[in-house]
Parts: C-alpha cells; sequence; structure tokens
C-alpha cells in the first residue's frame, strides 16, 4: 500500500481505517479521525471512463422538472437576496434545473458538467449558451469566477478533491460564496448498515466526505463556513466564504 493509500484524502491524518461494507465489488473504508468514507482501492480516471463507456449514460427529465426548477428557486434565494446582475455557476449542473432558476431570478447563469451527456441534454432543453461541458479545473484555470458557487453532490465524484477544491476557491469572486451541498459520510442519519444506504452506488460515486473532513478541506483553500442548513437527513448544506 502506498503513502497516498494510508492517508485521507479529505483530512490528510492517517487513515486508521475501518470497514463499513462492500458495495458493487468495491470496499467500503472509513477515515477514524474524520469520519469520511470511500472506496478502497481508490478509483482511476481509466476506471471511471470504462464504466460509462460500457453503460453509455443518457440524460432524462426527473418526472417532475417544473418542480425541480421551483425548489431550485427557493435553494438560491436561502443563499443570497442579491440576485441582478450576479454571476451564478453550477459546477455539476446536470439536467440544468438550478442553472434555469437562477436566471429566472435574474442571476447571469451558467452551468457546466464534466459528462457531456449532460449538458447536451441540458443545451437541447434550455438555452444552450448557459451550458458548457467542462471540468471545475479547466474552467477555474480561464479565470473564470462568480458570486455564488453552486456545488451539489459532486464532491462524491471527484478523483481528486484537493485540485477540486482549489479550483472552485479561485471561482468565487470577491464578496462571493461557494454553496455545497453533499452526502455526509459521518452523519447521524446514515444507516446503520452504510451500504443499504441506496445513494451508495460506486463508481458513480465513490467517496462521502464527512462535514469536519470538509471543513478541514475547505480551510487548506482559504474557505471557511460562514453557514450551515439544517437537514434531517444524512446531508451537508453548508455556505463557504474566503477567509
Amino acid at each position: 500500500m502506498s503513502e497516498e493509500q494510508k492517508t485521507c484524502r479529505f483530512c490528510l491524518q492517517p487513515l486508521n481505517e475501518y470497514d463499513m461494507g462492500e458495495k458493487n465489488g468495491y470496499r467500503l473504508v472509513a477515515c477514524e479521525p474524520c469520519g469520511s468514507i470511500a472506496v478502497k482501492p481508490w478509483l482511476t480516471q481509466a476506471k471511471l471512463d470504462e464504466f460509462f463507456g460500457d453503460i453509455q449514460p443518457e440524460a432524462v427529465h426527473s418526472p417532475k422538472p417544473e418542480i425541480k426548477i421551483n425548489n431550485a428557486r427557493k435553494l438560491i434565494q436561502k443563499i443570497t437576496n442579491n440576485f441582478a446582475g450576479r454571476r451564478f455557476l453550477d459546477v455539476s449542473c446536470r439536467q440544468g434545473y438550478a442553472v434555469v432558476a437562477a436566471k429566472k431570478l435574474g442571476f447571469q447563469a451558467k452551468g457546466i458538467d464534466p459528462y457531456e451527456f449532460y449538458t447536451t441534454f441540458a443545451k437541447d432543453k434550455y438555452d444552450a449558451d448557459m451550458f458548457e461541458h467542462c471540468t471545475v479545473q479547466d474552467y477555474a484555470a480561464r479565470g473564470e469566477q462568480a458570486e455564488v458557487v453552486f456545488c451539489v453532490e459532486s464532491f462524491c465524484e471527484q478523483l481528486d478533491p484537493e485540485g477540486y477544491m482549489e479550483a472552485l476557491s479561485k471561482m468565487i469572486a470577491t464578496g462571493g460564496v461557494l454553496y455545497i451541498q453533499e452526502p455526509d459520510g459521518n452523519s447521524f442519519h446514515i444507516p446503520k448498515n452504510f451500504s443499504d444506504w441506496d445513494y451508495i452506488d460506486p463508481p458513480e460515486n465513490f467517496s462521502w466526505i464527512s462535514e469536519k473532513g470538509m471543513e478541514l478541506l475547505l480551510a487548506r483553500h482559504g474557505l471557511k463556513i460562514q453557514k450551515k442548513f439544517f437537514t434531517w437527513g444524512p446531508f451537508m448544506r453548508l455556505i463557504a466564504v474566503k477567509k
């Protein structure tokens, strides 16, 4: 086992790992210091490319897209009440519902996604200029920024969480915020048998960071949690700002 495998990718402490079960042929292990959970062995880009190439995924509408858009609008209004002319960026835009909601509120709204089948769908259904097939790292490298960076359930799909957070930090404009919504691998509400949780589906997702792990990851890139939203379920909902 390499040194990297012995160190938690989120808190950077020695794992002192303990077993959390198995799912889809992947072993699930938790980090004792911070409680984050990940597959072992860690995935590679080649493995992910092979998986998505085999299943050839295609995006489809949720059963009631207008409800999704309305829910996203309400959430964005909780994050900020300053819309007109400001930039909104959904970094894992999927079918584009949050981007459409932000546009309706008056934002300069944009959505990117690393999976082309999602942006192809969104471009077909909505204003194509609002969507781009692009990684967070590549987008940040162009110097692109936004006052609201919207990040929902994407850390659990990142091979390089450190580089991902670094890019997100660069994207936040002066006075802007980063909204994070993510399954919490150390939540009190996760099932007793972790692998029974419907959300666990490697290799489509393969890490479940704890709130403690997220806080440490944010801090390493000059970010701090400004606000936490209450949730009954095993998810964290946070607003982070630059220190």
